[in-house]
């Protein structure tokens, strides 16, 4: 819970100290300074890294709304070529479980079409295909997990968020010889929102899914289309 040291109630996001203790400068940019108590990313980025305290983490952040709409405007302000910037960067790992975030917060349908959008923004069969460094297969493993509909927040978490997948079928190979099969129904790159889902034959109305029910085997089945629909993965 160390991260709430380096909240400021004042300005309302993280910033770093000083070896005294006091707050050091508010650059003119604020949460957007590059290097201001981070590394490769600035406060506005790194501030979304609490994966292991996410209610927590929204509850100092000023509640549910105001999350919602921050997390938001983080992804409407970034470039459409989703290269090097201030907003969500997809070219270094430190936001790459933000996206899935909107899950955490009941809004579902956002985590599917941010995900869907990365995909298809950052990453290209071409020279230079990825916005950013590989570094040892992270841009990569994201892809492979953000595509097949699945991705975790929270290493040592079982939780899996579930997302739209690029692809209309996936089979995962998991232990004892078994497969985890997803079916994406009516899918497409105007479909890109789930409208409902089952879980081998069963209505299945969550956002997630636990570890040991993907490695049990099993299909899990979404049906798609254009529009969010609001009442599913609540």
């Amino acid at each position: 819970m160390a991260y709430r040291k380096v909240f400021d109630p004042e300005k309302g996001w993280f910033r770093p100290l000083k070896d005294d203790g006091q707050w050091q400068s508010w650059p003119a940019e604020g949460r957007l300074t590059e290097g201001y108590g981070t590394v490769e990313s600035n406060p506005y980025q790194q501030g979304w890294f609490v994966p292991q305290d996410i209610p927590g983490m929204v509850q100092l952040m000023g509640g549910r709304e105001k999350v919602l709409a921050d997390l938001t405007d983080f992804f409407q302000q970034t470039p459409e070529d989703m290269l090097w910037n201030k907003y969500y960067n997809h070219a270094n790992e430190p936001v790459h479980h933000v996206a899935f975030l909107f899950n955490r917060l009941g809004a579902p349908w956002l985590t599917q079409q941010w995900t869907r959008a990365t995909c298809r923004r950052a990453y290209h069969n071409s020279v230079e295909g990825l916005v950013g460094n590989e570094d040892v297969g992270q841009m990569s493993a994201w892809y492979v997990l953000a595509a097949s509909g699945l991705h975790p927040v929270c290493p040592g978490e079982t939780r899996f968020e579930i997302t739209s997948p690029v692809f209309s079928r996936i089979v995962i190979q998991v232990d004892g010889g078994r497969k985890f099969t997803i079916v994406a129904r009516n899918n497409g790159s105007a479909n890109v929102y789930i409208q409902s889902a089952k879980l081998n034959g069963q209505p299945y109305p969550y956002c997630h899914i636990d570890h040991a029910q993907i490695a049990a085997g099993g299909t899990l089945e979404l049906t798609m289309g254009p529009r969010p629909n609001k009442n599913w993965g609540l």
